[in-house]
């Protein structure tokens, strides 16, 4: 997960924009209204969900300072908006503070939504066999992968509309050795976050900020395979939680991602996935175009049809 994390301490002398990188995608800046409240504000300059964990410092003249948390998790949308604001004690004299924050990809307890149906994340009509895993020590009602073992290098695809927020690499031991696979990570307008595990980085369709669509294609499995030569691809819904849950020995957890178990279409019909079960992957007009807006409607209906 990429992490950006800017420290600024600001009073009313100082200029944001003269201590902000040239590399930052995500702006904070204050704003002293005339009645001497403050006003934080933020821009987003890169597509995607994220979401800002900003904490508040030696502030002065403030009122009803308990009432805010030091420490905010604040979900951004939309390209720019207003954080929250500041009130003064004596509205003659100005607020005085410093301030922290550092910005993830993805919402933190995002609404989602559970009305929109993924597809399978293969070609039309490939039968496939999905398995579970799991995570140490956590219940697989808050986080598990599903997985499929393949024989060839499978045609890996969206299951749903979202932007291409990450392509990474990371090491794994097989047979011995190690190897590495790459990851990609769509990111949805709920704030879920989709990851497809095993991709071939020769055959990747997709770039970071790209628009997928259900059944676009990302990739094909990788070269990896296990000791009866099968390929292993996974693959996992999620959103970023940042909580302390109890773990399976009883004691406190600390998980950063919990697992959603969406609907999938399929030729069997409208399901939750089960581990062991043999599906075959359909497409449907009606879950294609649900998220799409008017321009991609008109974009994709001939192309769609055809």
């Amino acid at each position: 997960m990429s992490k950006t994390i800017l420290a600024i301490v600001v009073f009313f002398t100082v200029s944001i924009g003269k201590i902000t990188s040239q590399n930052q995608k995500i702006y904070v800046t204050r704003v002293q209204k005339e009645d001497n409240s403050v006003e934080f504000n933020y821009i987003k300059s890169i597509p995607g969900n994220y979401f800002l964990e900003f904490d508040l410092e030696s502030v002065t003249n403030t009122e009803d300072i308990y009432a805010f948390k030091k420490t905010y998790n604040l979900n951004l949308e939309a390209n720019s908006g207003t954080l929250f604001k500041l009130y003064p004690i004596d509205k003659n004299r100005q607020i005085y503070c410093s301030y922290t924050y550092s910005y993830k990809k993805g919402l933190i307890k995002p609404e989602v939504d559970n009305s929109v149906v993924y597809y399978l994340p293969f070609k039309e009509n490939k039968n496939v066999e999905v398995y579970e895993s799991f995570r140490y020590n956590v219940s697989p009602e808050i986080w598990k992968n599903y997985g499929v073992y393949s024989k060839s290098k499978d045609t890996i695809c969206a299951m749903r509309k979202g932007i291409v927020t990450d392509i990474k690499k990371f090491p794994v031991t097989e047979n011995g050795q190690t190897v590495f696979r790459t990851e990609v990570i769509v990111d949805h307008a709920d704030g879920t976050n989709a990851s497809y595990i095993g991709i071939d980085e020769k055959s990747m369709a997709v770039r970071v900020n790209d628009l997928v669509l259900p059944g676009f294609r990302i990739g094909v499995m990788d070269d990896v395979v296990d000791d009866d030569k099968n390929h292993n691809f996974k693959f996992n819904v999620y959103y970023f939680s940042d909580e302390e849950i109890q773990g399976l020995d009883g004691k406190s957890v600390k998980i950063v991602e919990r697992s959603v178990f969406p609907i999938f279409y399929t030729a069997e019909g409208y399901l939750n996935l089960v581990t062991d079960k043999k599906y075959t992957v359909k497409h449907l007009d009606e879950i294609f175009f649900k998220e799409l807006n008017a321009q991609e409607k008109e974009k994709y209906q001939s192309q769609y049809k055809s």
